[in-house]
């Protein structure tokens, strides 16, 4: 599927079970959430396992998705103006893996570093736009690591829309819990 196609199913998915009215600061706890399970699967070199790196890159961009839902970044309006912004330094990354200075571990602290403006700017009531900046940059980065890993943020999206798309919760105290969770 492409990225567009399956951006709008997730909007959609988190507009069927009002995530998109939840508070900014709760999906971000989410997002910081499925940073740290990325992390750790590239520590541990965890690749294709329950919260591998592919799992964690899509929950981690289903979660980005949502949270610029909630805050009216509109990520849908710039991918259909200009594609895959995200991969517009492909070229440079590939020169410093040639030259031997590219480094997937900086690429993952670059994200955090981004995803902690990101929440900066919120929580500073700063212009949306320095929030959709870093969104852009750590969409970046999430491409970096993906192409690392010889996968791209369209197929680890599509693995995390499937996982979710007839997943069914609800809403407690504004967090949106999976119906597997309730039975615990």
């Amino acid at each position: 599927m492409e990225y567009l196609e399956l951006l709008n199913k997730v909007e959609q998915w988190a507009k069927d079970r009002s995530l998109n009215t939840v508070e900014a600061r709760t999906q971000y706890t989410k997002l910081d959430e499925e940073q740290g399970e990325l992390g750790l699967a590239m520590m541990k070199n965890n690749i294709n396992g329950d919260s591998g790196v592919l799992d964690s890159l899509g929950d981690y961009q289903v979660t980005l998705i949502i949270y610029c839902l909630i805050r009216g970044i509109d990520l849908k309006k710039q991918v259909e103006e200009e594609g895959q912004f995200w991969a517009e330094y492909d070229d440079l990354a590939q020169k410093h893996k040639d030259e031997g200075i590219f480094d997937v571990n900086k690429v993952f602290m670059y994200l955090v570093y981004s995803s902690s403006r990101m929440i900066a700017a919120y929580n500073k009531d700063k212009n949306i736009h320095l929030e959709h900046l870093s969104v852009v940059r750590i969409l970046e980065g999430l491409h970096e690591i993906a192409t690392e890993y010889n996968t791209s943020l369209e197929e680890t999206l599509e693995m995390a829309y499937n996982e979710i798309k007839d997943r069914k919760g609800k809403m407690i105290d504004g967090v949106f819990v999976k119906e597997a969770d309730l039975n615990e």
